[in-house]
């Protein structure tokens, strides 16, 4: 976990930085959830609907949906594949997205069927992601999305 400007960060993992999720890759299973950063400018999770395991998904169509004290719209995909596991304790207590996001808050499961070609599309490394993440925080900043820190 590195800290960068008051965001606790994990960068071992893949993000598809469009739409600010992680991508914890095993094999050809990613578990996905979202960045801290994107929790922190959409507010506290209300509310959640996740597609039912074994959807078949391919990169951008959506996975689901959520409600957010700043934001109501559908999470899109960013691998290709099909839905392996939902988590049931998002669920049930969607604020997990805000308080352990790394952990008891992750989203799906995707089995993956494009990864080779679709990594092109994620970042990872710890320059690379520290460099977006910085970057992502100057923007919400200057869009005034987020305090300056």
């Amino acid at each position: 976990m590195k800290n960068i400007r008051n965001f606790n960060i994990r960068t071992d993992l893949w993000y598809e930085t469009g739409d600010g999720f992680w991508l914890d890759v095993h094999g050809n299973t990613a578990r996905i959830g979202m960045s801290p950063l994107v929790q922190e400018t959409t507010g506290s999770f209300v509310a959640i609907n996740l597609n039912k395991e074994a959807t078949p998904l391919a990169r951008g169509e959506s996975f689901g949906s959520l409600e957010a004290e700043k934001h109501v719209g559908h999470l899109k995909a960013p691998v290709s594949g099909k839905i392996v596991t939902v988590n049931p304790k998002v669920l049930e207590n969607p604020r997990l997205i805000n308080t352990d996001p790394y952990g008891k808050g992750w989203l799906v499961e995707i089995e993956m069927n494009r990864f080779e070609e679709e990594k092109q599309n994620l970042l990872k490394g710890e320059v690379e992601v520290t460099a977006w993440f910085e970057s992502e925080i100057a923007k919400y900043e200057d869009k005034g999305w987020i305090a300056e820190s």
